[in-house]
């Protein structure tokens, strides 16, 4: 079943990573110019500094979809020993691409996904975020979509592009059958069009694990003038919600002192007691943007101490595994 894609050069990630006590790998897969190339990586064991994998060639190829032949927004989570994909194929799909693979050499051939099945009054599937909810024991994909019956409700929440983006989720086991798509998220009083939901865990650091919560981040999508293109969080007791309907206050991007330009594409966790946001700000003068808080209330910008081979790099997900994962599947044979 697995397909041979492109061999990444072995050699170079063992530099990157140095010496056998590295603990873990930063992975980055992103997309350049228009997703129409596929997949490429980056990683790094400081979270800091990251370098190419492969050399900067593609990793997984763009899939021979026809109008559906994008691999835009790349998210993946590792989960029991493989990597799952999920992908953006198109600009008005209703589909979602999804491939998988063990060791990060050999991707299964590409399956495109028609997650909204019979409905067809929804105008694009936009930036599916892969997650594992251990509460539920299930894949959790959230998306953004814009519904003609949201489009049309005259409510004033839509941008200034003539969409009207919700937040929606299916699940799956077994990534062959997946449930219907739900509305997950919306924000109210007022209403306005979000994207790029991305969900992380909180460990509260104490004994009793009924403090711990979930926060989720995603983008405000309005006009800077109406207070968006902007990071902001919500939070919830359990992980597929129901979240805070009321976001917070902008954290990075356009209307904050942490790159004032328009944010979006965020990776949320939690490493050694430190929160790591990092998300993509086209027209910065950064690659790739980080910003670090030790409570998710005060943020320091890390952007500028970063260091990426490439510029223009383009909404991915920053994920972290243990090292002697990534190097075990690259020297397998």
């Amino acid at each position: 079943m697995l397909k041979s894609c492109v061999l990444l050069n072995v050699v170079t990630f063992t530099l990157l990573v140095g010496h056998v006590e590295a603990k873990d790998v930063f992975l980055l897969p992103y997309f350049l110019g228009n997703g129409e190339t596929g997949v490429y990586f980056v990683s790094s064991h400081d979270g800091l500094k990251f370098e190419w994998l492969n050399d900067g060639e593609v990793v997984m190829p763009a899939p021979p979809w026809g109008e559906e032949s994008l691999t835009r927004d790349p998210s993946i989570v590792w989960h029991e020993g493989e990597f799952h994909m999920v992908w953006t194929t198109s600009w008005n799909s209703r589909s979602i691409g999804y491939a998988h693979s063990r060791d990060l050499l050999h991707w299964s051939e590409p399956t495109k996904i028609d997650i909204w099945g019979d409905f067809t009054e929804v105008k694009n599937t936009w930036a599916p975020e892969l997650h594992w909810d251990p509460e539920q024991q299930e894949f959790l994909i959230l998306w953004s979509s814009t519904t003609l019956a949201e489009l049309q409700d005259d409510d004033g929440s839509s941008d200034q592009h003539r969409y009207d983006h919700r937040t929606y989720a299916s699940r799956t086991n077994d990534f062959q059958s997946f449930s219907k798509p739900e509305l997950f998220f919306s924000p109210q009083d007022p209403e306005f069009s979000v994207i790029d939901p991305s969900i992380a865990h909180d460990d509260r650091g104490t004994e009793d694990a009924a403090d711990d919560r979930w926060v989720m981040v995603i983008k405000h999508e309005m006009k800077p003038e109406q207070g968006g293109k902007n990071l902001r969080l919500t939070f919830s007791k359990r992980m597929q919600g129901p979240y805070d309907t009321t976001l917070s206050p902008p954290i990075v991007g356009a209307g904050t002192d942490i790159v004032d330009q328009m944010g979006e594409g965020p990776s949320l966790f939690k490493r050694d007691g430190v929160w790591f946001l990092y998300w993509d700000a086209p027209g910065s003068q950064f690659s790739y943007c980080l910003a670090t808080s030790p409570d998710l209330m005060t943020w320091t910008n890390r952007s500028a101490d970063m260091s990426l081979p490439t510029k223009h790099m383009r909404h991915g997900t920053v994920l972290v595994v243990p090292a002697d994962v990534v190097t075990n599947a690259l020297r397998s044979p």
